[in-house]
């Protein structure tokens, strides 16, 4: 049986007179395993904070392991659910979202990604980043049209180029990694995973002390405070697990 040691989550807005337009599912345990998801709104399109919120709200819904790891399904059920939007409310028919979650089981850790979210897996005093971000930075690297260093001076960083939304063509990557391939810390895992609000913050200094590391609720709390402390850019958000397999 897996069970939930230690967790934590935040999700705020960039600023207090702006809209969150990030969602976030919380770790709970469900089917045997534990779940726990970030979405972010693309915020360029109206509903965007509505796309997000039904993202969040159908993963939250599912009860069954067969379900939550039918990728092609769930995401089409997303996207069926932000067409509704547009019913709605015709101003959001271009209401867009990404979406990251992982469903972690006696096996290993399940996850489906669309976007530019990050999933992360603790490893030693490092997090190593498990999924691949869907944006043009990332695609220009694929492309082997510039390196890392030359990408620091070229537009696209944020664009990202798909997403659940009827306005792009979604293309999901879903991952497996195997319980084998995971360095546990005495049957301990550690997962993160965090919108580019608050990845990018990390990113820039991907370290902490060896006792903020060792800690899911303080990674947490340092990350927030630096990411306060330099001034948000966008709305940020990050979910935190530690299981006991």
């Amino acid at each position: 049986m897996i069970n939930i040691v230690e967790s934590a989550c935040f999700s705020f807005s960039k600023s207090k007179d702006k809209i969150n337009q990030d969602s976030m599912l919380e770790p709970k345990k469900i089917a045997g395993g534990v779940i726990l998801a970030v979405a972010d709104g693309v915020g360029s399109y109206k509903g965007a904070e509505f796309a997000s919120q039904s993202a969040i709200e159908h993963l939250n819904s599912l009860k069954d392991k067969n379900t939550i790891l039918d990728y092609s399904e769930l995401f089409s059920d997303v996207l069926k659910s932000i067409k509704k939007l547009a019913i709605e409310n015709i101003d959001h028919e271009r209401a867009s979202t990404t979406l990251s979650y992982c469903f972690i089981d006696e096996y290993g850790v399940h996850i489906g990604h669309i976007g530019d979210c990050r999933v992360y897996v603790k490893q030693g005093m490092k997090l190593k980043q498990l999924t691949k971000d869907h944006t043009k930075h990332q695609q220009f690297l694929d492309e082997k049209l510039f390196t890392k260093s030359q990408l620091k001076n070229i537009k696209g960083k944020n664009v990202i180029t798909t997403a659940i939304s009827q306005v792009v063509p979604m293309v999901p990557d879903n991952y497996f990694i195997s319980i084998d391939e995971l360095e546990l810390d005495n049957g301990l895992l550690s997962l993160y995973i965090m919108s580019d609000g608050a990845h990018s913050y990390w990113e820039k200094s991907p370290r902490f002390s060896s006792n903020t590391m060792d800690s899911i609720i303080k990674m947490g709390a340092s990350i927030q405070r630096r990411i306060e402390r330099k001034g948000a850019v966008d709305d940020y958000t990050f979910v935190g697990c530690k299981v006991q397999f």
